[in-house]
């Protein structure tokens, strides 16, 4: 056993801890334009990390064409799936779909009216963004990119835990608002 109570993973993941896929994270497809190409990739690794400005981080592979698509042109886009979109996931996560325009004629998309990115519908949201800065992290590069127009939708979101992709369904949850007099005096089990 590991501190923490983990127990180590398989040999598949570099000893890691398996439980370190229990991460939850929404998963969003990225498309990117320059000139004549287009390109969509499925990304569980994207999220805000700015309020102010609207700040987006995503990590893509470093030899992913969509890396090379956004950084050329400074500017990609974020589609937020919904629950009901697990096979719009897994064809822009699979490497036997068609290269460039052709991968967008199976489903429903529009062009963004100003930058021409190629926006999917039926998502929770769309975000446009232009690229602020990179980083490298190990094979990827984390991209920064601030959302300078968007959109949402209705619905509930597609997420990745423990390397499967579920649907959320929502219910409230019982939360205690902290303030000092409740925290001074309050012995309350956080379990």
């Amino acid at each position: 056993m590991s501190p923490g109570g983990l127990r180590p993973g398989g040999p598949e993941d570099d000893g890691l801890p398996r439980a370190a896929l229990r991460l939850t994270t929404g998963v969003t497809v990225l498309t990117a334009r320059l000139d004549g190409r287009m390109h969509g990739a499925t990304v569980s690794a994207a999220g805000v990390v700015s309020r102010s400005p609207l700040t987006i981080g995503a990590g893509l592979r470093q030899s992913s064409e969509l890396l090379e698509l956004a950084l050329a042109s400074g500017l990609f886009a974020v589609n937020v799936l919904s629950g009901r979109q697990a096979q719009v996931a897994d064809w822009f996560a699979s490497p036997r779909r068609p290269r460039g325009r052709a991968q967008f004629d199976v489903l429903e998309w529009d062009p963004d009216p100003a930058t021409g990115l190629p926006l999917l519908r039926h998502t929770l949201a769309r975000l446009v963004c232009r690229v602020t800065g990179q980083v490298a992290v190990g094979d990827h590069e984390l991209l920064l990119a601030e959302a300078v127009d968007g959109g949402s939708g209705a619905g509930s979101p597609l997420l990745s835990y423990d390397g499967a992709l579920h649907s959320a369904e929502f219910r409230d949850v019982v939360r205690r608002r902290w303030g000092r007099s409740l925290a001074a005096t309050a012995t309350v089990s956080l379990d």
